[in-house]
């Protein structure tokens, strides 16, 4: 496929984009530790202390399932971007795109355990949720059609396994998302159940292929 874009054959541009992406990763993760804190007056005894403590398992469980989804998107982030070996202009614009939807996560992750049972907050999170794989997606269709930015190393089957990767959060995103509107506490079920489901499905074909191949 022939490139649409102005290609920035500068490898400092590219690097420089790689380490303002990681921070913003590492900013959204520490965001998400900022709201599990103990009420002003969390109790003088013991009991107190562990009803303080127990009352805030929602955070607990907001922080680890968006731990886990930032750091996930992470994860994919730094292989797709080492299949680079020019950045452009619409890459740069797609990713701070991207980034926006990152940052944004620890939002709807405060919202969502405070009001776990609540469809709105299940809407929020689950919603944003699929934003952000929306634009992930488009990240990945801007960098693997544009053989102009890949590098040799970028294989046919390093991009397909890319493009098939980029589904699996928008895939549970859906699904907690629909377990949710039928019942608020569903969507957690979905969110931890319906993953490794997803992530098995996405990565059975490729998986065979490699087989295939060394038989």
């Amino acid at each position: 496929m022939q490139s649409t874009a102005t290609v920035d054959r500068d490898p400092r541009h590219l690097e420089r984009l790689v380490l303002f992406s990681d921070a913003v990763f590492a900013i959204a993760i520490t965001l998400l530790v900022v709201d599990i804190r103990l009420p002003d007056r969390a109790g003088g005894t013991d009991e107190d202390l562990a009803q303080a403590l127990l009352n805030l398992i929602p955070n607990y469980i907001g922080f680890l399932v968006s731990f886990l989804v930032i750091g996930r998107y992470w994860v994919s982030h730094h292989r797709l971007f080492g299949l680079l070996k020019y950045g452009s202009d619409r890459l740069l614009w797609a990713n701070l795109l991207f980034l926006m939807a990152i940052v944004f996560l620890p939002f709807p992750t405060r919202v969502y355990s405070q009001h776990i049972t609540l469809r709105t907050a299940v809407a929020l999170y689950t919603g944003w949720l699929i934003v952000t794989g929306l634009l992930y997606q488009r990240l990945n269709r801007i960098v693997l059609s544009d053989p102009a930015l890949l590098g040799e190393q970028a294989s046919a089957d390093d991009i397909q396994d890319r493009r098939r990767s980029a589904w699996i959060s928008i895939l549970i995103g859906a699904i907690a998302f629909a377990a949710g509107m039928i019942q608020p506490l569903w969507a957690l079920a979905g969110l931890t159940l319906s993953a490794p489901l997803v992530i098995y499905l996405v990565k059975r074909r490729p998986a065979k292929r490699a087989e295939a191949a060394a038989g």
